[in-house]
């Protein structure tokens, strides 16, 4: 049977709405440059994540970020003021489509290079977002 070269998710998709913040990696700064005004203080922009898979992540950003670009991503705590960071690791742009309605980017990216550290921060917020998922269906009503 022939395949029929559709792309298939392989981990389930957590739509999302969480601040966080983006940076060129810095094995692709020679490459990738922003202009003044662009990015905020050590080259971070602010992003919004859209969504959450094991495999990677979706952002929307202001800016056009090119495929095959790495970025740095942060992603912090809940408690504003709190150093706790929920995710920082890298992430290789996939996916860019630009919005209809704001002058804005949907972004989708893979994680990449991860750690063990990094590896148990995408472990944790996934399971945190499965059981809010799971307490959220309604069955307890």
């Amino acid at each position: 049977m022939a395949e029929s070269g559709l792309i298939v998710r392989r981990s389930v998709r957590f739509e999302i709405s969480l601040p966080g913040r983006v940076r060129v990696a810095p094995h692709h700064a020679d490459a990738l440059s922003f202009a003044k005004g662009v990015c905020g203080e050590d080259r971070w922009m602010e992003i919004d994540v859209i969504d959450f898979a094991e495999g990677g992540l979706g952002f929307m950003a202001d800016v056009f970020i090119p495929r095959h670009v790495d970025l740095e991503i942060e992603i912090p705590g809940f408690v504003p003021g709190d150093e706790q960071v929920l995710l920082r690791c890298l992430l290789r742009i996939q996916r860019v489509q630009m919005t209809d309605r704001r002058p804005a980017y949907k972004i989708g990216g893979a994680f990449v290079h991860q750690n063990e550290q990094s590896e148990q921060q995408i472990n944790t917020l996934l399971d945190r977002l499965s059981s809010e998922c799971e307490e959220g269906d309604g069955t307890d009503a």
